[in-house]
């Protein structure tokens, strides 16, 4: 984040890029060029206001409602603590359902998934959709088959076996049966996650993944989904 004046501005990546036609009926004010948003934390203990300025810009300012000055602990990293732990995931939390909700890709977000989204859309043509009422799952359909070559989900991270105690966003690929035995590891590639494992494995939107790999996974995976030749 970047400091202007009390304002800190969001890294890109830490929130989607917001569609503007989503901010009001969200709760967002306008004020000529810039949107405006406010919701109380912690029982009225702090208050948080965010602003969207004409270039998607989101910045934070987060009140302590006693002192009337600014909070910005949450801010730094290596503050620990119960309390800087709370204040932290109120933060997050308010952000991530404005990114869930007024987002270009909802829940699934980040410069990595963004970069990911980005390839799938240039090279096939395809865009994230949400299916379910739930926006914590997405997939991306090929438009040749309909059929799903990526599914996208925020699950605890139990339930791919790891340790922690935030949910996490994980993708669901698929592979030949061979390929998935392979590939999965337990450390960077794990079992499906609600799929069948024979055909799928699954991976964390981590980053634990470069690029060009992830790129190849979604590659071979489109290919799956494609209509078989007939002979």
């Amino acid at each position: 984040m970047r400091k202007t004046d009390e304002w800190y501005e969001l890294a890109a990546g830490e929130i989607p890029k917001l569609l503007v036609d989503k901010l009001a009926p969200f709760g967002f004010r306008r004020d000529g060029d810039v949107y405006f948003y406010a919701e109380d934390l912690l029982a009225g203990s702090f208050r948080l206001h965010i602003r969207v300025n004409k270039n998607g810009d989101v910045s934070t300012l987060l009140m302590d409602t006693e002192s009337e000055e600014p909070y910005v602990l949450h801010l730094v990293e290596n503050a620990q603590g119960a309390f800087v732990g709370e204040v932290r995931a109120a933060y997050w939390a308010v952000l991530d359902r404005i990114g869930a909700s007024c987002g270009e890709h909802g829940s699934f977000h980040g410069q990595y998934v963004e970069e990911l989204l980005q390839y799938v859309q240039n090279t096939y043509g395809d865009e994230l959709e949400y299916p379910w009422k739930d926006m914590d799952a997405a997939v991306i359909r090929s438009h040749l088959s309909q059929k799903w070559y990526a599914v996208f989900m925020k699950v605890h991270p139990s339930k791919i076996g790891i340790g922690g105690s935030q949910p996490i966003r994980i993708m669901n690929l698929h592979g030949t049966a061979e390929q998935v035995a392979a590939l999965v590891d337990g450390e960077r590639y794990f079992p499906g996650w609600h799929m069948n494992r024979k055909y799928w494995y699954t991976i964390c939107l981590d980053g634990s993944i470069p690029m060009p790999e992830l790129r190849q996974r979604i590659d071979e995976s489109f290919v799956l989904a494609q209509p078989k030749k007939r002979q």
